[in-house]
């Protein structure tokens, strides 16, 4: 009985790191995608084989230090210049389409080029989403994971 409760225990801790893991959404800004409250489930393992793409939904630390994890959209992708002019999201000089956003951006800010394996992010509710624009671009390292609104989650 204690080897399997002892195996269990391993595995369960390994599919949570490593593979998959179920968290809540406890703020509003990435509403109306994911409201508050809703559950989410996290692919953790989908990074290790590729990189994030614009649009997609992250789960990351604002760095190694804190355990806080939050949920935002890559908007712009290493190597790229962002910038916020008239409310609007412009990536290398063109704007970006952003049919999810709820609220225009802001403030205004001059092209600034993003580093080498990092990632700006934005909540989709721009008027209370504390993103990017306050903490500056995410590192790759701190992305943990991949999240797909409408696969499985979230239930309410």
């Amino acid at each position: 009985m204690a080897f399997i409760l002892f195996w269990s225990i391993v595995m369960y801790y390994f599919f949570k790191v490593y593979v998959v893991s179920v968290g809540v959404v406890t703020d509003i800004s990435m509403h109306p995608t994911l409201p508050e409250g809703a559950y989410y489930m996290v692919n953790r393992y989908i990074y290790r084989f590729a990189h994030p793409e614009r649009g997609d939904i992250v789960v990351f630390r604002r760095d190694r230090y804190t355990s806080e994890e939050y949920v935002k959209r890559v908007i712009a992708l290493p190597g790229e210049t962002f910038a916020i002019q008239g409310g609007e999201v412009y990536v290398n000089g063109r704007r970006l389409d952003e049919p999810y956003a709820a609220g225009r951006s802001h403030p205004d800010s001059a092209p600034q080029p993003i580093g080498k394996d990092a990632y700006v992010v934005l909540g989709d509710n721009r008027l209370v989403s504390e993103d990017s624009r306050e903490f500056g671009a995410v590192p790759f390292t701190n992305i943990m994971g991949k999240i797909k609104p409408d696969e499985f989650f979230p239930f309410r």
